[in-house]
């Protein structure tokens, strides 16, 4: 049973020591020290309408990615939403695997969904939860030293309401880590 055990930890140990750096995605050797999360913020809300977004990111594969975006106004008066969450789902067309640093970058289609409280002050009504799906489109650019820029421009339609939905524009900016 001594034996056993002692066979079973240093199979693991040379498991670990010598796991290979690199797998394969779609054809292509892909390094597993790639960052793959990004955090982003969206500059035009933020600075012209005191509805700060953060955005965080996870690179799926070459080509697919899952984030999601949080919202809230520090004005209520000056953007049509209080509070917003948004999670997504994007498709890349332009990334290539086999240069690494565009990995999960270039154009890009969105399918989102939002869960956003609507401001009394646009809506001639009471503050409303509403909910609704989306889709926009948009590219990414990463630089060599993992510095993200994006821009998207789509839209989301709300679902059971009087309500059309709104635009979702961005110009965003961030690190991939």
């Amino acid at each position: 049973m001594k034996h056993l055990f002692t066979l079973a930890i240093a199979l693991l140990v040379s498991f670990t020591a010598f796991s290979q750096k690199t797998h394969r995605v779609m054809g292509w050797k892909v390094s597993r020290d790639l960052p793959r999360n990004e955090i982003k913020l969206n500059l035009p809300t933020t600075i012209f309408s005191s509805f700060p977004e953060i955005s965080y990111e996870r690179i799926l594969s070459a080509d697919f990615s899952l984030g999601g975006s949080l919202g809230a106004a520090l004005d209520q008066g000056r953007y049509p939403v209080d509070f917003a969450v948004i999670p997504y789902v994007r498709w890349f067309f332009g990334g290539n695997a086999k240069n690494l640093q565009k990995y999960g970058a270039g154009f890009f289609i969105e399918a989102n969904g939002a869960i956003v409280s609507t401001n009394e002050r646009f809506y001639d009504m009471r503050s409303e939860v509403l909910a609704g799906f989306g889709l926009a489109i948009g590219w990414k650019y990463l630089s060599q030293n993992n510095w993200v820029g994006e821009l998207y421009v789509g839209g989301v339609r709300y679902s059971d309401t009087d309500y059309v939905g709104y635009p979702r524009l961005g110009i965003s900016i961030g690190k991939r880590f």
